[in-house]
């Protein structure tokens, strides 16, 4: 009966460095999994950051008649108008996030003096 004991006590080299391998790449898959987790979450931000700025360009515009600078730097916006022949003007807000997502919102401009 000891030696039965003997042979069954610990692990082989062989046995460790298969389960270190197995971590390893367990933990290399979990985090490629949180970097393209972080990736979107970052995506997600600069989206919703980007439509929020080309309608706070938009409301600029219709009460100054001219845009702002965006709150963040590395970011690029146009901001056009086209006028017809009437006192309307159809306004473009055109919004490039460093994640080279765009946003566009159009609004209609009109003043009407009495």
């Amino acid at each position: 009966m000891n030696e039965i004991q003997k042979e069954q006590q610990g692990f082989s080299l062989t046995e460790a460095l298969i389960a270190m391998l197995l971590l390893s790449v367990s933990i290399l898959g979990l985090l490629n999994y949180y970097q393209s987790l972080t990736y979107g979450f970052m995506r997600q931000w600069q989206v919703q950051q980007a439509w929020a700025e080309a309608h706070s360009q938009l409301e600029a515009y219709s009460l100054t008649g001219k845009g702002t600078e965006p709150f963040v730097a590395g970011w690029e916006f146009q901001l056009t108008g086209i006028s017809d022949a009437q006192s309307c003007k159809l306004v473009s807000a055109k919004i490039q996030t460093p994640a080279k997502y765009h946003a566009m919102l159009q609004r209609l401009i009109c003043n009407f003096s009495p």
